[in-house]
C-alpha cells in the first residue's frame, strides 16, 4: 500500500468529515450560553450604556473598521436585544443561517462594546470563530449520526485550531512580556492572594507547589496542539477532559472562568450521539436498565422477562 503524500494527508486531515448532529448541538450550546453571557457571566457590559463615550477607546479593528460608532445607551441596548432575539430561533434550528449571521455579527459589536474600555478577555476568541463558522454549515437535527459533511468537518477543525491558539499564545505571551520570571517568580501567589478560595489558600504555605504549577501550566499551553495530531478518538477526549479538568481547577482555585472557551471546545467532542428526544423518550426506562447493568457486573441474576419466558422451549418427555 502506498503512502500518500504529505499535501493529500493534510487536505484528508482537514476536511474529514462530521455528523451534521454535531452542528445541532453546538448551536444550541452557542445560543444558550449567549443568555448565559448576558445574565450572569459578564452582565457588567450592559453598564457601558451608561458610560461617557469620552472613555471608549475602540480596539484595533474597530479603529480600522468604521462600521463600529461610539456606544451610547440605544446602540449598547439595541445590540443587545437583537442578539438575543437571534440566538433563540439560532438555538431550535429555524432558519439558522439567517439568525446564524445576525447573532455572529450582533456578539461581535457586543465583544466591541465590552473590550473597547481597557479590559481584554482572549478566552472569547474561539467561541467567535464558532459563532463565524455555524452559519456556514447546513441545517441540521439533534442525533444525525448518518449524514456527513466535509465542510462542517473544515469549520469545526478551525474552531478547534482557535481553541489551541488561545492556548499556545497565551504561553507564548506570558514568556514574551513576563519572561521566564513568569514561572519562577511568585505569579501564582499573588493571584491567591488577590483572589483566592478556600481551595487554594492553603498552597500559601507551599511556594515550591505554586512554582511546579506555574512551570505546569505553561507547559500544557504549549504542548495542547498535540491534540489536533492524535488519531485515538478515546485518547483524543481525554485529553479534551483534561483541558475541562484544567479550568475547573483554575477557577475553583482563582475564580477565572472560562466559559465562552469552553463552550467552543466542546467541538471536539462527539455530541452528534446525543439526540434529547431519544433520551426523554428512554427516561422511564433508564432505572431498570441501570439496575440491570449493575446485577450482571455483580454476577447476580436479574428476573426474568414474560417475553424471554415465553420463547423458552418446552421440555421434552
Amino acid at each position: 500500500m502506498t503512502s500518500l503524500p504529505l499535501a493529500q494527508k493534510a487536505t484528508g486531515w482537514f476536511f474529514q468529515p462530521v455528523a451534521l448532529g454535531r452542528v445541532a448541538a453546538m448551536r444550541f450550546l452557542a445560543g444558550a450560553f449567549i443568555w448565559v453571557d448576558w445574565w450572569w457571566y459578564m452582565p457588567w457590559i450592559l453598564g457601558h450604556r451608561h458610560v461617557p463615550g469620552e472613555l471608549y477607546q475602540p480596539l484595533f479593528i474597530a479603529r480600522i473598521l468604521p462600521v463600529f460608532p461610539v456606544p451610547n445607551h440605544s446602540i449598547v441596548v439595541g445590540t443587545l436585544v437583537v442578539l438575543l432575539a437571534a440566538s433563540i430561533p439560532m438555538m431550535f434550528n429555524k432558519a439558522p443561517r439567517l439568525f446564524g449571521w445576525i447573532v455572529a455579527a450582533a456578539y461581535f459589536e457586543w465583544m466591541i462594546i465590552a473590550m473597547s474600555y481597557g479590559k481584554v478577555d482572549h478566552g472569547k476568541f474561539g467561541f467567535l470563530i464558532l459563532l463565524f463558522l455555524l452559519p456556514t454549515m447546513p441545517k441540521a437535527r439533534w442525533g444525525d449520526r448518518r449524514n456527513l459533511s466535509e465542510h462542517v468537518g473544515w469549520g469545526f477543525n478551525l474552531v478547534q485550531i482557535g481553541v489551541i491558539c488561545t492556548y499556545f499564545f497565551a504561553a507564548w505571551a506570558k514568556i514574551r512580556y513576563g519572561g521566564w520570571e513568569w514561572v519562577n517568580s511568585a505569579t501564582m501567589t499573588w493571584a491567591i492572594i488577590r483572589r483566592g478560595t478556600e481551595y487554594s489558600t492553603w498552597l500559601l504555605d507551599y511556594p515550591w507547589l505554586l512554582r511546579l504549577s506555574q512551570w505546569g501550566m505553561v507547559g500544557f499551553e504549549l504542548l495542547s496542539p498535540v491534540v489536533m495530531f492524535v488519531a485515538a478518538k478515546r485518547l483524543k477526549y481525554g485529553i479534551v477532559a483534561f483541558f475541562y479538568l484544567f479550568h475547573l481547577t483554575v477557577f475553583l482555585a482563582v475564580e477565572i472562568s472560562f466559559l465562552p472557551h469552553m463552550v467552543a471546545m466542546a467541538c471536539f467532542l462527539p455530541l452528534e450521539r446525543i439526540d434529547p428526544r431519544d433520551l426523554i423518550r428512554r427516561a422511564p426506562e433508564l432505572p431498570g436498565r441501570i439496575r440491570r447493568k449493575l446485577q450482571a457486573r455483580n454476577g447476580i441474576p436479574g428476573p426474568r422477562r414474560r417475553e424471554d419466558t415465553a420463547k423458552a422451549a418446552e421440555p421434552t418427555s
